[in-house]
């Protein structure tokens, strides 16, 4: 049972890791984008009027409630084993 509990704890820890390190990377590439790349960033994506930059400040909330999702899914698995030990 603790074998488990360890193996468990290390995959919670795994994914954690994961999707806090992809959360922190995608969010500060919006200000380094806007640093580095003023001109690409302010052209119109390829939807009409809105640019690149507010298209990725978008895709930040996109991302954020897919965690979110994921996270509670897994959660739940996590759940799931803990009350069958």
């Amino acid at each position: 049972m603790d074998d488990e509990y360890i193996r468990l704890m290390k995959e919670k820890k795994k994914f954690l890791i994961f999707a806090l390190s992809f959360t922190f990377i995608f969010y500060f590439m919006l200000p380094v984008a806007l640093t580095f790349f003023p001109d690409m960033m302010n052209r119109i994506s390829f939807i009409p009027g809105v640019s690149w930059a507010w298209l990725y400040a978008f895709l930040q909330f996109v991302m954020i409630w897919i965690l979110g999702w994921l996270y509670h899914q897994k959660a739940k698995k996590m759940d799931q084993m803990l009350e069958q030990m």
